[in-house]
């Protein structure tokens, strides 16, 4: 078969003869080429006025080697199949025949597959809605290479629907790999993600082949915990996730749940999480985190919101939650509804598309998924997930083809980057200038400035998906750059230079810029948009002798500039040389208040001149001068009071101090100069807070201190902290020393100048900042008791029964958590791990807790348990375990020995094991084959009072 090229220039050379006639005017000329992204050959529908004229087409095409695809006679239609990077041209050409009507692309169409699962038909209503079966016919099966990691309440290893699907395991809540999940959610979880599909067992799984890490970190009552949480996404990250699951959350977050999905998230891991349940648009974590993929619940065929799905601006794309048929513990089947459901929906749609294009980053697939989202948006930023659609707006495997420049070809100026492509989008780049540009009627094109480049420079070109993912395979050619130096005008060469500045031009292209520097020192850039340029060169640091001024073109912003080719001109300097030696301040307020109102500039001369001091903006203009007349050799100083030539006080900013001079015969000249910062703005002091409002300054430890902190805007000088009585007598002044721009703190004792106690009372505290210019400013002042009293300690004794402290209790089929209601034992709390269960891990668990009485502050604490084998005939122990403070399980714990008795556990600190400064919780548990029974419980602690 011909090449397409060759196709071409027999149908050129075949018009030339008259075989082809000249175009026709057609609706059909304005559509552009667009083929499939995925196929580098592309099949083209040629359509004729008549039957015989489809015939001539498809033999003409025979002839020149083209094998024509079909033939749909009745329709007058011929296709053909060629490579897409010709399909533009060869179009133009056929349509130049008078008996062509049009040339179109022949789209493509893929079978929906059904998997041989037996519940496929159960869930057909969701995957369809979602296009998922569509994806799958593509095929878009993805990769056993591209792991999801479900982290949840564990996941059921041994179900025929997952097993061989798991490629790593980890249990964050005890240590060690099994990850058995007594729960049942995250065993669904997992199969909506990726259940084996198309084994002619059970369901399917949205991600087809993908693989899947199981992550437990719910307890056993199934509660997560954020630490939990956190380990289980740094462990799936490590273990090389693609994309993390988490169809859990909850109304607030803390730090290290933020952390670690920071963690995820700069190593490129997308993490998608369910909105959550709560039927409202109140935000759910980690869900609401930024970058986080949430997603919400629809009906099972996506036309409305579920009505107790969470929704809102935050939550970004929504999937069926309804009737989700998912696989259960121990081999079988149920069907669940939630936003747990949805998530891994969408999880297994980011698995499909980073297998159809690896290498994707995770903001390519999370943009692939809400842009390719329906825009019916249900409540939601967008709507219902469109697997197919997401699957389009990946890069295209084509390549484009360079029109211009030419390989090797040389360029200047402004050049022109043309190719033909069949893509929506293109991607030109020009050496390090890129430009991503739409396509139409098969072609793109951009133009390129090429000033300051210099030599041979890559020209690259790639094609890109509506959504401007660009293909990682290029086409490349390479363009040589030959520009002009700039035409050097001034100075003449061999001139003599006796000012303090030189006066350089140069003529250039308007649209570049004119880099002009003396020798390779203080480069100045000009960009006047006219074919002019002009700088003025400082003479200041030049010795005395011959110096080379030079031009190069440069890009307009100066970026790039050919510094190889330059114009020059040398010159002879011999000018005056002062010197300024100093500069009184560094920063300048000239406000009046006597602090930094003048800058006095020291300077020393090595000849008799005469000297003018001149004040320069930043724009080179001189906003002040002053004639100081004819100087003696020596040291002299002179004074700038802040204000131009015209009087008013000059804005805030950097000025330069000029000391400019000139032989008394005005022969030669001289310049020396200094920066200086005009600051007149007062510091800021913002969020002002003090630690504690009431403070007991006596040293006990219990809030005899305070911490006031603030946010300052800019480096402070100095900082003093001021307190003043309620008359407003200062009654002591606390300096600080200098800051640096951000938080301050300061802390305050109760105490007075001499370190004594004040009396009882009320006080303000303010911060009184110096900035380093001498203006100053006052906080706002924060109201501060000082009081008299002080703590004392005191012991506390609660008796609690164990049904009345029960606030919570798991229990699986082999076990139960109950209270006795006849016998001895009434009203007794019953804890029975049975041998009934052939694993013999089973366990009874009930949390318990008290609240404590108010104190100001608790010192320790510990439990006692009364209690006993639940039957004398065995010797059945149970455990307790304290909770800290953070709400999982600490290492103090006790054993409840079998005979009947009280038990006691360790003393603890209690600030490490009150939650919310006043709860006591523990966990009494029995695990294996052990039934055990207890009374009452006793809490003994510590506690502080004021006084």
């Amino acid at each position: 078969m011909r090449s397409t090229r060759s196709l071409r220039r027999a149908l050129a050379a075949a018009a030339a003869v008259g075989v082809l006639l000249p175009l026709v005017p057609s609706s059909a000329q304005a559509a552009g080429v667009a083929p499939d992204a995925d196929d580098p050959q592309v099949r083209l529908v040629v359509r004729t006025d008549t039957r015989a004229a489809g015939r001539e087409v498809a033999e003409a095409l025979s002839r020149e080697g083209a094998r024509p695809a079909g033939r749909v006679p009745r329709l007058k239609a011929v296709a053909v199949d060629v490579a897409a990077s010709e399909a533009a041209g060869l179009r133009s050409l056929l349509l130049r025949r008078a008996d062509v009507t049009s040339v179109d692309l022949a789209n493509r169409r893929w079978l929906s597959e059904e998997p041989a699962d037996p519940r496929f038909p159960e869930q057909k209503t969701y995957l369809d809605a979602i296009r998922a079966t569509g994806a799958w016919g593509r095929p878009a099966h993805g990769s056993p290479d591209v792991r999801i990691a479900v982290i949840d309440s564990g996941v059921d290893v041994t179900h025929p629907d997952l097993a061989g699907k798991i490629a790593g395991s980890f249990n964050a809540v005890q240590p060690g790999s099994t990850v058995r999940d007594v729960v049942g959610h995250g065993t669904g979880v997992a199969s909506v993600a990726a259940a084996a599909t198309g084994n002619g067992v059970g369901i399917s799984g949205a991600g087809y082949n993908s693989s899947l890490l199981a992550v437990k970190v719910a307890d056993r009552t199934g509660r997560i915990f954020t630490d939990d949480l956190a380990a289980g996404i740094v462990w799936a990250v490590d273990s090389g996730a693609d994309v993390i699951n988490l169809s859990l959350g909850g109304p607030t977050s803390d730090d290290l749940e933020r952390d670690a999905i920071s963690y995820a998230q700069k190593r490129g891991v997308l993490i998608v999480a369910a909105a959550g349940n709560a039927g409202s648009t109140a935000k759910q974590f980690p869900a609401a985190h930024p970058g986080v993929l949430s997603v919400g619940a629809t009906s099972a065929n996506g036309s409305s919101r579920a009505a107790f799905s969470s929704f809102g601006s935050w939550v970004d794309v929504a999937a069926p939650g309804k009737g989700i048929v998912v696989a259960a513990p121990g081999g079988g089947y149920e069907k669940a509804d939630g936003t747990s459901f949805a998530s891994p929906l969408v999880a297994g749609q980011v698995a499909l598309l980073e297998a159809f294009r690896p290498g994707r980053t995770a903001a390519e697939l999370s943009a692939a998924v809400t842009s390719g989202a329906n825009t019916a948006k249900l409540g939601f930023a967008r709507g219902l997930v469109d697997v197919e659609a997401s699957l389009d707006l990946l890069p295209p495997r084509t390549v484009p083809t360079i029109l211009s420049p030419a390989e090797g070809s040389p360029t200047s100026g402004t050049t022109t980057v043309g190719v033909s492509s069949s893509a929506p989008r293109v991607r030109l780049t020009f050496a390090d200038l890129t430009k991503v540009v739409s396509t139409g009627g098969g072609f793109a094109s951009a133009t390129f400035e090429t000033y300051g480049l210099v030599g041979p420079q890559p020209v690259t070109a790639a094609d890109c998906s509506r959504l401007d993912q660009c293909s990682a395979t290029p086409a490349t050619v390479t363009a040589t750059v030959v520009n002009p130096a700039p035409t050097l005008t001034a100075p003449a060469n061999g001139s003599a230079q006796s000012d303090d500045v030189i006066r350089a031009a140069a003529d250039a292209p308007a649209e570049a810029a004119v880099r002009f520097r003396v020798d390779n020192t203080d480069p100045v850039l000009s960009a006047t948009g006219q074919t002019s340029h002009e700088a003025l060169l400082t003479t200041e640091r030049l010795a005395d002798g011959v110096h080379t001024v030079s031009a190069v073109l440069c890009r307009r912003d100066g970026s790039v500039c050919d510094d190889g080719t330059a114009s020059s001109a040398t010159v002879t300097v011999d000018r005056l040389h002062p010197s300024v030696t100093g500069v009184s301040v560094q920063y300048l307020s000239p406000n009046g208040d006597g602090r930094n109102d003048t800058a006095t500039v020291r300077y020393r001369l090595e000849s008799r001149q005469v000297v003018t001091l001149r004040v320069r903006n930043d724009a080179r203009t001189v906003v002040y001068s002053k004639r100081l007349g004819e100087q003696a050799t020596g040291p002299h100083s002179a004074v700038w009071n802040g204000r131009t030539d015209a009087g008013p006080v000059v804005g805030n900013g950097v000025w330069t101090l000029e000391i400019a001079t000139s032989s008394p015969d005005g022969s030669q000249a001289g310049l020396a100069s200094r920066p200086v910062t005009v600051d007149r703005a007062r510091p800021k002091v913002t969020d002002v807070a003090s630690g504690v409002r009431a403070l007991y300054p006596v040293r006990d430890g219990y809030r005899d201190r305070t911490d006031v902190t603030a946010t300052l805007n800019e480096d402070a000088r100095r900082i003093g902290l001021q307190v003043r009585d309620s008359a407003g007598r200062v009654m002591r002044t606390k300096q600080l020393g200098g800051q640096r721009a951000g938080d301050v703190n300061a802390t305050w004792n109760g105490r007075g100048r001499g370190g004594d106690l004040l009396p009882a009372g009320r006080y303000t505290v303010r911060l009184v900042v110096e900035d380093r210019a001498g203006n100053r400013t006052n906080s706002e002042a924060v109201r501060q008791t000082v009081s008299a009293q002080r703590t004392v300690r005191r012991s506390g004794t609660m008796t609690v029964t164990a049904r009345e402290s029960l606030t919570e209790s798991f229990a699986d089929d082999c076990s139960s958590v109950f209270r006795h209601t006849k016998g001895k034992r009434q009203g007794w709390v019953g804890y029975y791990s049975s041998g009934t269960c052939a694993s013999g891990d089973a366990y009874a668990v009930a949390d318990h807790q008290v609240r404590l009485p108010a104190a100001v502050r608790y010192g320790s604490v510990r439990l006692s348990a009364r209690g006993g084998r639940a039957d004398p005939r065995f010797r059945d122990s149970a455990q307790v375990a304290y909770y800290d403070r953070f709400q999982n399980a600490s290492e103090a714990d006790f054993r409840l020995s079998p005979a009947l008795g009280t038990y006691t556990g360790p003393r603890v600190k209690a600030d490490r094991h009150l939650i919310r400064n006043r709860i006591f919780r523990w966990s009494t548990f029995t695990t294996g084959v052990a039934w055990y029974d207890v009374d009452t419980y006793t809490v003994r602690f510590t506690y502080d009072v004021l006084r």
